[in-house]
């Protein structure tokens, strides 16, 4: 959210086009010309002769925080709480500044400590951004609304001082009345899904606390502040997701593990049923995603090491998903991950090691399957790959070929059948799209090394020889996939004992 305020465009047409259509006396005040100002107004100048947009020789005193400036024109009868067509204020503009000083002067001329701009946002919401504690607190004395909504969002500035992490004026709101846990406006729309290009993206459903924006932009110190004030650490969003899951999923590990520190429960999953782990293990090895970095952490703590530090506050690792997980950015999202998937599986895909390595010391379960029988072995295996719409989404062979070793050293059965009669053999021996490199046969060696069946036909009838030779596949947006023809044979060679 706030994406574009409107005080930026107001300010931008105020500094730009109407300086091209300046008063003379406007002129001199925004040259800072106050012998000049003094002269005009001994001669009755107009103290409130606008300009076409409707700004007046205040704003520009206020813009530039010229006190003395600003003094003059107030002497001279300008109008405190003037407003241009485009909703910019004196009040406004000293809130941009974060002024305390200006926005006392213009106070006690008459300025309202409740004007909003265009858009809706309060001259609290403004200096609440700013960070001036001392000015959040001037505005409060003088009937500034600590409740006050955003006309857009609903935001109020308790959110705004939390996503710039002013944790000084955070405190000042709260102490004033602030709800700690009180939301922004939920949204519902005709259509939650918009298309880029052939790849969608989804919209926030808003309901957010100021700890849910705190977290979303990696706000420790007024995490630390809203939690001392009552703030409850559990609370979700219309899509079930907490202040922990957001930091997360915006790579602000060292965030989430404050929110921990203060008690956030790590088992809490949002509507797909991905908890704090699951979100860890992704953020660990995040694939290729429209809008989203590759390998985002805003501190020194790893996902890695919030992984660990998840496990030791008694994350469950054996928790599934209830379906696929929920796309917050450009992604098709991942579908062979869905009902029943769990954080092992996500971190197999991958050929996470070092995460599959926490987990299974954790207590993962390597025999767990999705609903629809796949196991973690069989992401390893190569379940996915060289057919996904984001080629990156997967290992390298080397990672998966380590993730398989450590899952099958871990007691994982080389022989399990998914729902759909496929082994990890079949995933290990099948071709890959055209475009790609075509794998080696080291996964499929080493199951075979251990024992996996290759006589075996899934439910459509396919061998691992027919994997290989591509029947039935499709590859990368349904493209052709290219015969691993010297697995077939090597196969068969197998088979028939040559």
């Amino acid at each position: 959210m706030f994406l574009v305020r409107g005080l930026i465009v107001s300010l931008c047409l105020l500094l730009g086009a109407s300086a091209a259509y300046s008063t003379p006396l406007t002129e001199a005040v925004r040259q800072g010309d106050r012998r000049a100002v003094q002269r005009m107004l001994g001669e009755h100048a107009d103290a409130n002769e606008a300009e076409a947009d409707g700004s007046t020789p205040l704003m520009w005193a206020a813009r530039s925080n010229d006190l003395e400036m600003a003094r003059l024109l107030l002497r001279a009868g300008a109008h405190a709480a003037a407003r241009s067509l485009l909703g910019v204020t004196p009040i406004g503009l000293a809130a941009t500044n974060g002024s305390e000083p200006m926005a006392m002067e213009l106070l006690k001329a008459g300025a309202n400590a409740n004007a909003t701009m265009a858009d809706g946002e309060t001259v609290l919401m403004t200096a609440a951004r700013a960070g001036n504690a001392g000015l959040v607190e001037t505005l409060v004395t003088h009937g500034a609304s600590v409740e006050a909504k955003g006309a857009e969002f609903g935001e109020t500035a308790l959110m705004v001082a939390a996503i710039e992490d002013h944790a000084d004026v955070v405190r000042v709101l709260l102490r004033h009345g602030a709800t700690p846990n009180g939301r922004s406006r939920e949204f519902t729309y005709d259509k939650d899904r918009f298309g880029l290009e052939g790849v969608v993206t989804v919209l926030p459903r808003g309901g957010w606390t100021a700890l849910m924006y705190a977290g979303r932009h990696g706000a420790t110190t007024s995490v630390r502040a809203l939690v001392e004030a009552g703030a409850n650490l559990d609370l979700a969003d219309p899509d079930g997701s907490t202040s922990l899951i957001l930091a997360i999923v915006n790579g602000h590990f060292q965030t989430a593990a404050v929110l921990l520190e203060l008690g956030a429960n790590a088992n809490l999953a949002d509507s797909a049923g991905m908890t704090p782990l699951y979100a860890a293990v992704d953020m660990n090895t995040l694939g290729e995603i429209f809008g989203r970095p590759s390998r985002p952490s805003t501190g020194e703590l790893s996902g890695l090491d919030l992984i660990r530090l998840l496990l030791q506050r008694g994350a469950n690792p054996n928790a599934a998903l209830r379906g696929p997980t929920l796309q917050r950015a450009h992604t098709p999202g991942e579908p062979t991950l869905g009902d029943g998937a769990t954080a092992l599986m996500r971190a197999a895909k991958s050929g996470d090691s070092a995460a599959i390595r926490l987990l299974v010391e954790g207590g993962a379960d390597v025999s767990l399957a999705q609903k629809n029988g796949t196991t973690a072995l069989m992401f390893a295996a190569g379940l996915g790959r060289g057919v996904s719409a984001f080629a990156k989404d997967y290992g390298t062979e080397a990672d998966l070929l380590a993730a398989a070793r450590l899952l099958v050293s871990a007691g994982a059965d080389v022989n399990a059948r998914s729902a759909a009669g496929l082994t990890p053999v079949h995933y290990a021996a099948q071709a890959a799209d055209a475009n790609f490199a075509q794998p080696t046969d080291a996964i499929l060696q080493f199951l075979i090394e251990h024992g996996a069946k290759l006589a075996v036909a899934d439910n459509q009838g396919r061998t691992p020889i027919d994997m290989a030779m591509g029947k039935g596949l499709r590859g990368r947006a349904g493209g052709p996939v290219k015969p691993r023809e010297s697995t077939a044979k090597l196969l068969t060679d197998l088979t028939t004992g040559r």
